[in-house]
């Protein structure tokens, strides 16, 4: 009689804990707006960003939302981001930006989920190759940095020239042949000057150096003259 009533208290408690576990609610973080670091991640590039954000809104009417957190309570970032996009009832012109950390693989993971309205902004090969460079700060713990260049790839991604080089700079042969050029218009100019300065003091005449003279009487003046052919000036 002992012995069954002690396996029936063994079966109680344990029915007890798998309808406490099936009945417990999964409570999802609240939105605070187009940025949320639940993770503490941003610090003081937060308003940077924000400005970004806004400039996105304004021009592509398109609005990016962030969510930065360190518990997923599916262990599964796709079905975590699906679930933050339904409880946050985003709606068909948001992207959401989900960096989250698994608690089961204790690594960094990114989704990215877009409206119905902006999927065909996006190109998914775009979206494959920004995927891979996160993941070289995501392994390193550079959250941040992976979070800002989200929003730069997304941001360049809208306007057209995400993947494409940046303005060419002048090469070191080209910068080598402006300076021998402004080299020689610096020392032409010299030179010219120099023979302006000569010829000036020289007598247009006879060549001879001019010398300078001061005249007498109650306005005196100087001027310069040739003291062998007698040429002033």
């Amino acid at each position: 009689m002992r012995a069954g009533t002690i396996v029936v208290a063994v079966l109680w408690v344990g029915a007890s804990l798998v309808c406490a576990q099936e009945g417990e609610e999964i409570v999802l973080p609240r939105q605070m707006g187009a940025i949320n670091d639940y993770a503490a991640v941003l610090g003081s590039a937060r308003a940077d960003l924000e400005a970004q954000l806004e400039t996105i809104k304004q021009t592509f009417n398109v609005q990016l939302v962030i969510l930065a957190t360190i518990y997923d309570p599916f262990d599964d970032a796709a079905v975590y981001t699906q679930r933050i996009w339904e409880s946050w009832k985003l709606g068909k012109r948001t992207a959401l930006v989900v960096f989250v950390k698994e608690q089961t693989q204790k690594r960094w993971e990114f989704e990215l989920r877009l409206g119905e309205e902006i999927r065909e902004l996006f190109r998914p090969e775009h979206l494959e190759r920004l995927e891979r460079g996160l993941q070289h700060h995501l392994e390193r713990q550079r959250i941040k940095t992976a979070l800002e260049e989200s929003v730069k790839a997304l941001h360049a991604m809208l306007e057209g020239s995400y993947g494409q080089p940046p303005p060419s700079a002048p090469t070191g042969f080209q910068l080598s042949w402006v300076a021998i050029v402004l080299g020689g218009l610096i020392g032409l100019g010299g030179i010219a000057l120099g023979v302006r300065a000569f010829f000036r003091n020289r007598c247009p005449r006879c060549g001879a150096r001019l010398r300078h003279y001061r005249s007498t009487g109650r306005r005196s003046a100087q001027y310069r003259s040739c003291p062998y052919c007698g040429y002033a000036r």
